[in-house]
């Protein structure tokens, strides 16, 4: 997921998802914690964790850069084209339609498989560990038609 990004921005990524990858460890140590059954699906939880910490460090600023480009575009009228200047980067049409087309393949991987954005908010691993929680048994309930 990370290669070609700066190494400034994987480097936070590699460190918050080995630091989250520890805490997972620590809580799943604890015997009194709700969240064993989650050890049964090891690798589902950290695929889940990079992918949220990747969506926050990167995706999350894609969506808001499509989206800051469309107001711009909107109101500078379509007869000409945008561009739009960060530090020393412009990003013309081409870059912005490479932008929405991730943004788009990113958020149709989200829909297959049910990750709303409320899933990657979180500011404690706790928090994440209750987010797959709650994923794991609304997708169970959903596939259960005994309920």
């Amino acid at each position: 997921m990370t290669s070609g990004l700066p190494g400034n921005v994987t480097r936070h990524i590699y460190l918050e998802y080995n630091s989250r990858r520890r805490e997972l460890d620590r809580i799943w140590a604890n015997p009194e914690n709700n969240y064993q059954m989650l050890q049964d699906c090891v690798s589902t939880v950290e695929a889940l964790l990079a992918i949220s910490i990747f969506y926050r460090h990167v995706m999350g600023h894609m969506q808001g850069a499509v989206s800051f480009y469309k107001s711009v575009e909107r109101n500078s009228g379509r007869e000409k084209e945008c561009a739009i200047k960060i530090g020393e980067t412009i990003f013309d049409s081409k870059q912005q339609r490479y932008l929405l087309s991730t943004v788009i393949k990113f958020e149709q991987i989200q829909e297959k498989y049910q990750l709303t954005p409320m899933f990657f908010e979180f500011s404690e691993t706790i928090q994440f560990m209750r987010n797959c929680k709650d994923l794991f048994y609304k997708k169970e309930d959903e596939e259960n038609d005994s309920i």
